[in-house]
């Protein structure tokens, strides 16, 4: 069976699962009320892209399975690129919005704790340090960064940069990582459009945005996942990505669209220079196929 068709096979099954996730929360009303279960529905959605995986992996690539899903480790310095390039573009997101417009920096651990007692959260008891930017700030990109690498890694990465990668990534660098891309951000659409994932007052506009925003993520996450050898690697990009991402509205005064933080305007400007960077690393050596 061909590339072409195994590739159609798993976006249909990882498609059909999210979207049929998120639309059934969606029927049944907990898009509202409680954003703790909206939260939940949208978490349960991730696991589309693995199911696929796992189903095409025992379908199609008997003898050839681990390779498949790239759950070889293979340890070097690209684990440790992994880790720093999501926390530098946060950083650079913050500091380009900062830059780029009327938003000012603010005390992360104030902002946070506002934002909870906001939704009816009880604070009085939480311990100062607990609230404090410093004490967010470790946690989100060491702790929170381990346990997302293993949710994302058996949720989505299994499947974009694990399966998908292994179908695409011999037609070409570029090919495979805008291609994945476009795929991955529109994967996103009902979570946009019906949760208001990321673009809660620009659904529709958001849809387009977050698929030219996986566009220009893809790449960086290719070449880790070349460089590396490994999806661990590119599971560990991607949690700590999401992990600190959400520091980067808490981090800005009045963080609303198009300065909303990683995924706004700031955003797409370091992501761009993370593509360029990311153009230059690939065009004077080329990554391996693997």
């Amino acid at each position: 069976m061909s590339a072409t068709v195994k590739s159609a096979i798993f976006l249909v099954i990882a498609y059909a699962v999210t979207w049929g996730i998120v639309y059934s929360g969606w029927n049944a009303g907990l898009h509202e009320g409680n954003p703790q279960i909206a939260v939940a529905v949208l978490a349960a959605s991730m696991i589309g892209p693995t199911v696929a995986a796992l189903i095409c992996m025992i379908a199609f690539e008997k003898g050839n399975r681990i390779k498949s899903l790239g759950l070889h480790a293979r340890f070097n310095w690209w684990w440790l690129v992994a880790w720093v390039t999501p926390i530098a573009l946060a950083a650079g997101s913050v500091g380009l919005t900062i830059l780029l417009s009327d938003r000012t920096f603010v005390d992360i651990g104030a902002s946070s704790a506002a934002a909870a007692e906001a939704q009816g959260v009880d604070i009085s008891q939480v311990p100062p340090f607990f609230l404090s930017t410093t004490y967010i700030l470790l946690a989100s990109i060491f702790i929170g960064a381990v346990i997302n690498t293993f949710v994302l890694t058996f949720s989505e990465e299994l499947g974009w940069r694990g399966y998908l990668h292994y179908l695409w990534r011999p037609a070409g660098f570029w090919r495979a990582s805008l291609g994945t891309g476009v795929f991955w951000g529109f994967w996103h659409a009902p979570m946009i459009y019906l949760f208001g994932h990321n673009y809660p007052d620009d659904r529709l506009l958001g849809v387009g945005l977050f698929v030219i925003f996986c566009m220009m993520l893809s790449p960086i996450m290719t070449l880790i996942r070349d460089r590396s050898g490994t999806v661990w690697a590119a599971g560990l990009f991607h949690g700590t990505f999401n992990a600190v991402g959400g520091l980067t509205l808490a981090a800005l005064s009045a963080p609303t669209f198009p300065w909303n933080g990683i995924v706004g305007i700031g955003g797409f400007a370091a992501l761009a220079i993370g593509v360029v960077a990311t153009a230059l690393i690939v065009g004077f050596k080329r990554a391996p196929t693997p």
